[in-house]
C-alpha cells in the first residue's frame, strides 16, 4: 500500500514524550532502542493500538520462559514489553501530525495502551514468585500491582486529586529533583515497576519482589492518607 506521508529520517524521527513528561530514565533505558522499533513500525501501515497488543502476547511468552527456567530471557522479554510500550506511544505521537485523531480516538488509544500492560503482566509477577518457591510473594506483589495501578487510576478520574498529586510532586519531589538535576517523572512508575521484576527474573530472586511489595504498599498507604485527609 503506498504511503501518503513522509517518514521522517531515523536521526530526525524524535516522537518520544520530552524529557520532563517521560519517566526519569526512559531516556537512559528504554527510549534509545524504542526509538528505532518506532521507526520501524511506522514504515507499515500500523496502528498504535495494534503495536500495544504485542504487549500482552510478550508477557505470555515471558510466562513460558519462566515456567521452562529460562530465567534471563524471562527478564529480557520484561524489558522488552517495556520498549514496545514506548514504541506504542512513539508511533501514537506521529500519526498525530499525519492525521488528526477524534477525542473519542485519542481517548481510546489511551485506554488500550493502560490495559495492554495491566492485562497479562500480573500474571508474570504471580509466576515469577511461585517459580521461586515463594508463592505468597508472588501473591502479594501481583495485589500491590493491582493496588499501585488502582490509585492511580483513581487519581486520573477524580482531577482534584490529580491536581494534589501533582501538586505534592511539584513541591516535595521538585526540590529534590532541582537539587540533584534530575528531569522528568519521578515516582513508582511503570517504567520502575518492569525494571524491578526483570531484576528479579535476571537474578532468579525473590528479594527484589519483596522490594517491589514494600515500595507499592508504602505508596499506596501514603496515597490514601493524603486522599482522605
Amino acid at each position: 500500500m503506498k504511503r501518503d506521508y513522509i517518514i521522517p529520517k531515523f536521526k530526525d524521527f524524535n516522537f518520544a514524550k520530552s524529557r520532563d513528561e517521560g519517566d526519569f530514565l526512559a531516556p537512559y533505558t528504554n527510549r534509545p532502542i524504542s526509538k528505532f522499533f518506532s521507526w520501524t513500525f511506522v514504515h507499515f501501515t500500523l496502528c498504535a493500538e495494534f503495536i500495544a497488543l504485542l504487549t500482552p502476547l510478550i508477557d505470555l511468552v515471558t510466562i513460558y520462559s519462566i515456567s521452562n527456567g529460562n530465567w534471563i530471557l524471562a527478564a529480557i522479554l520484561v524489558e522488552f514489553s517495556l520498549i514496545m510500550d514506548s514504541a506504542d506511544g512513539e508511533v501514537a505521537r506521529f500519526r498525530a501530525t499525519i492525521k488528526e485523531r477524534t477525542e473519542q480516538q485519542n481517548a481510546y488509544g489511551s485506554y488500550m495502551d493502560s490495559m495492554a500492560g495491566v492485562i497479562l503482566f500480573p500474571l508474570v509477577i504471580f509466576v515469577a514468585g511461585l517459580s521461586m518457591g515463594n508463592m505468597l510473594v508472588g501473591l502479594l506483589t501481583m495485589l500491590s500491582f493491582f493496588l499501585v495501578n488502582l490509585s492511580a487510576g483513581y487519581a486520573s478520574i477524580f482531577s482534584s486529586k490529580k491536581k494534589k498529586s501533582k501538586m505534592i510532586q511539584e513541591d516535595i519531589l521538585g526540590k529534590i529533583k532541582k537539587k540533584l538535576g534530575i528531569r522528568g517523572v519521578v515516582g513508582f512508575s511503570g517504567d520502575i515497576q518492569k525494571h524491578m521484576i526483570a531484576l528479579a527474573l535476571f537474578f532468579q530472586t525473590v528479594v527484589f519482589l519483596w522490594i517491589y511489595f514494600g515500595l507499592a504498599m508504602s505508596i499506596v498507604l501514603v496515597k490514601f492518607y493524603l486522599y482522605k485527609k
